[in-house]
């Protein structure tokens, strides 16, 4: 939590960070010895609504993937587990809409590494605009796919009927 707080800072940009309040009530960022700078230069709030934060840089999971390529947004991630692994995989080398944060040999991300995939992401160098536009990309092939006669539309209707009517009709 600290190296996260420390490389917000570090980065000087706004900032939305959702951080659960713990099962015992103890909030994290409560414990942050940047606190007070924090506060001054983004938010920290227990809860907020996906979708809306999804319309702002950035955010990951396998839902929250498709959503913010819904959204055209950049994405910095961070595989923990799971699926995470082949999301991140997938956002930084092939669909190239997104950045991984490299963590040290001890298993933390430190702050500069934090400062400087945030910067990527949000920054107006070459590979940051590479990042947004690719971004833009497949949020418009999305969109594309999910309107009507659109191939998300055709493959869910031909699995409707199939799991309805026993056939595939398209």
């Amino acid at each position: 939590m600290e190296e996260i707080g420390q490389g917000l800072l570090k980065c000087g940009r706004p900032f939305l960070w959702v951080n659960r309040e713990r099962k015992d009530g103890d909030k994290m960022e409560d414990k942050l010895s940047c606190k007070d700078e924090l506060e001054m230069q983004g938010k920290i709030v227990s809860w907020c609504s996906q979708v809306e934060v999804l319309k702002h840089p950035s955010h990951y999971g396998w839902n929250s993937t498709l959503e913010s390529i819904a959204s055209g947004v950049p994405i910095v991630v961070c595989p923990l587990w799971n699926d995470q692994v082949c999301n991140a995989k997938f956002i930084q080398d092939i669909w190239k809409n997104g950045v991984r944060l490299n963590v040290s040999e001890g298993g933390v991300v430190e702050r500069y590494e934090f400062s400087r995939c945030i910067e990527i992401a949000m920054g107006g160098n070459k590979e940051g605009k590479e990042l947004r536009r690719n971004a833009k990309k497949w949020s418009d092939l999305a969109k594309e796919a999910m309107k009507e006669n659109g191939t998300s539309s055709v493959n869910l209707q031909a699995f409707a009927n199939e799991i309805l009517l026993g056939h595939n009709e398209y």
